[in-house]
């Protein structure tokens, strides 16, 4: 029983590292930006609670049919996902965007300096995880609770199991306290 509940708590502590390295190391190394998508503007390409990849792109190389990331002119402080339907290059580089749900396209063009990213990819309900986990990481508690501690634990655990292989006198003590119930139970059947 010990053993299972040893092992479970590895999986389940390992599982928190392998999410933290995808959701904060990944994104790192690759320049890039995960997003979860709020509105339903977008679906069925980005449905509501969907985590997005956002890469950083040269507003140059856009063109009609892609997904951008751009703050809005008119709410400069959001972040709106849509599809370009027309790229404006004089005089000034910019896009004409629609939701694919919305009837008609954005009120107004987003200049080419409001583009953050384009959307590589989304993986769907996925967002909901991530906010979830993102409401909770945020201050020095929650990091310290949702990653630093399970690595903390990961490598004590390894450190134990580590020093309990390497000692003679430990596992000679381990082998014969099992001969010793071993010889126990067959007393008794």
């Amino acid at each position: 029983m010990r053993r299972v509940v040893k092992w479970s708590t590895i999986i389940l502590l390992g599982l928190l590292v392998v999410i933290a390295i995808v959701f904060v190391l990944l994104p790192a190394v690759f320049a890039s930006r995960l997003g979860v998508v709020y509105s339903g503007s977008m679906e069925p390409a980005m449905p509501v609670g969907a985590i997005v990849w956002m890469e950083p792109v040269d507003p140059a190389q856009i063109k009609v049919g892609d997904i951008i990331a751009f703050n809005p002119p008119w709410d400069p402080d959001a972040t709106v996902s849509h599809r370009v339907i027309e790229v404006i290059e004089a005089p000034t580089l910019g896009f004409y965007t629609k939701g694919d749900v919305n009837e008609d396209p954005d009120f107004d063009t987003v200049p080419a300096d409001n583009v953050l990213a384009r959307v590589s990819f989304n993986i769907h309900n996925l967002g909901y995880v991530l906010g979830y986990i993102r409401q909770y990481t945020r201050g020095p508690l929650g990091f310290t609770l949702s990653i630093a501690l399970p690595t903390v634990l990961l490598i004590g655990s390894a450190m134990r199991d580590m020093n309990f292989m390497l000692s003679p006198a430990k596992r000679r003590a381990r082998q014969l306290k099992k001969m010793m119930e071993r010889r126990k139970r067959s007393k008794f059947h």
